[in-house]
């Protein structure tokens, strides 16, 4: 899984605010809404509508009034306030009907009022208005004394009184809605505050840990390195931004580890004989990565004394289209070690140039009558062929290589016979599967024996974790990695011969 680069958590930061920002946005503004619409029904509609019924109550009232004193006195200037009020009261309970149209209970009170008027209307007002008007005085008590119009009156009157507590009930709970919608406005503004220092006070917390402290961090390794400790690795962390610096100058901190490796190893030179020696070195040196067909290898080989060394690794293309990777390691080192090193080196790829099976190819280089006696040599031969997807090998006492797959598992490339001297034989051929994703690694005790402080030993554990957490799964990867990773382990890892060889079928692309 790609590491998340330093632009996409900002971007990732900015969309998280951008969201916060949004959010709080609308939900204060719609508390702010409900606070405007609850104050603007309680000023504009109920308050008003309370104060109409207050009147339309006034009005009945005056109707009521003028009708009695007409009929107490027969005088047609008590009808006034009665013709007033029945004026004022349509136009109340209208204007009522109107404003409050959607609620239905209050709709409802109001077709109460409006029949309980127009009953009082028929039994009481109207009768007893006639029978004053007819001269009728005692026709028009007598309907007064008969109760009818005044209970009518009342049950009026009643309903008119529901109306208003109905209204006061709305007053009452548009208020206290206008009071919560409030104290929640408050709220979401408060959140919103914390919500966003938060948000600002865990962006700090993040640019620390995110930028500011991986570049303390490389900083203070590359104070290491400019300090004099040339072996002090500087480590890629943080962000893909600050890594890849951070792996940059580690590439050039390890370039000049290599400048000075091979500053020291010129200076021993003078002490072989250096023609001799420089010519030794050039038979038995390989580049860094070759290029054959179907396969991808890198190595890298530094000797433990000078620069001739005892090991040697070579790749060899053969007739069959397989490829033969080779690791020896010539007991000892110097220039004697490098003369018996060039010597079987030069029989076993001239050898593997022909095509003559495996097995042959490896007594015919091993003859015990071409070896000389006081030195021994161990040997990895390994042939890859690419179009069977496996390998092959012998083993002649040399450590186990590893394969490891892309998905983790292991398996080591045993000895399959002795050491090569002049008293040995009998080697055997084995092989196993190799994919596209396999990593073929080969090293020789150089790296293997390395010991720390301690005295514990590099080993083929130390490779496996290495191989674990490769960045790219690459031969020119591998062999970078578990040479440095052998190089910080050791107190001292020129004490012997290091070669460290990997192998891979080789992809389209390169950096695979």
């Amino acid at each position: 899984m790609e590491p998340v680069s330093l632009r996409q958590r900002l971007v990732g930061l900015f969309v998280v605010l951008l969201v916060l920002l949004g959010g709080t946005t609308s939900a204060v503004v719609a508390a702010l809404h409900r606070v405007e619409r609850n104050q603007r029904l309680v000023t504009s509609t109920l308050q008003p509508a309370s104060v109409q019924s207050r009147a339309m109550l006034t009005a009945l009232v005056d109707q009521e009034t003028g009708e009695r004193g007409y009929v107490i006195t027969g005088n047609p200037d008590f009808l006034q306030p009665y013709h007033l009020g029945q004026t004022s009261f349509r136009a109340n309970l209208a204007d009522l009907r109107h404003e409050l149209a959607g609620d239905r209970d209050i709709i409802a009170a109001l077709d109460r009022v409006q029949a309980a008027s127009a009953l009082w209307m028929q039994v009481g007002a109207l009768p007893e208005i006639h029978a004053r008007g007819a001269g009728g005085e005692k026709a028009a008590q007598r309907l007064v004394v008969s109760g009818r119009g005044k209970s009518a009156f009342d049950t009026l009157r009643g309903r008119v009184s529901d109306l208003q507590v109905l209204l006061d009930a709305r007053v009452d709970t548009a208020q206290q809605a206008a009071v919560d919608d409030a104290q929640r406005l408050r709220d979401v503004v408060l959140a919103a505050v914390i919500l966003l220092g938060s948000l600002l006070l865990f962006t700090g917390v993040m640019m620390r840990q995110w930028a500011l402290a991986p570049v303390l961090a490389l900083r203070s390794d590359m104070r290491a390195v400019s300090r004099g400790d040339i072996d002090h690795p500087v480590l890629a962390r943080g962000p893909v931004e600050v890594a890849a610096i951070a792996r940059d100058a580690e590439s050039m901190r390890r370039r000049i580890v290599d400048e000075l490796d091979l500053s020291r190893a010129a200076t021993e030179a003078l002490t072989q004989h250096s023609p001799v020696v420089a010519g030794l070195r050039r038979e038995l040196s390989a580049p860094p990565r070759l290029a054959t067909p179907g396969v991808d290898v890198a190595g890298r080989l530094q000797s433990a004394e000078g620069v001739l060394a005892g090991d040697w690794w070579d790749a060899v293309p053969r007739a069959d289209g397989s490829t033969a990777v080779v690791v020896a390691d010539v007991s000892g080192h110097g220039a004697e070690a490098g003369l018996v090193a060039s010597r079987f080196k030069h029989r076993l790829t001239a050898l593997l140039a022909s095509d003559l099976d495996l097995a042959t190819v490896f007594d015919l280089a091993a003859d015990p009558e071409a070896h000389e006696d006081e030195r021994f040599v161990a040997c990895l031969l390994v042939v890859v062929e690419p179009d069977q997807k496996r390998i092959r090998w012998v083993n002649a006492g040399h450590p186990p290589a590893v394969l490891h797959t892309r998905g983790g598992e292991v398996r080591e490339l045993e000895p399959t016979g002795p050491l090569i001297s002049s008293i040995s034989g009998g080697w055997e051929v084995e092989e196993l599967p190799f994919g596209d994703d396999d990593l073929l690694v080969l090293c020789t005790d150089g790296i293997l024996e390395a010991r720390d402080a301690r005295g514990m030993e590099f080993g083929e554990d130390g490779v496996r974790a290495v191989l674990g957490r490769l960045r790219k799964h690459t031969p020119h990867e591998a062999v970078e990695e578990v040479c440095e990773a052998a190089r910080r382990f050791a107190v001292d890892v020129r004490r012997d011969d290091v070669t460290c060889v990997a192998v891979a079928l080789r992809h389209d692309d390169p950096d695979s």
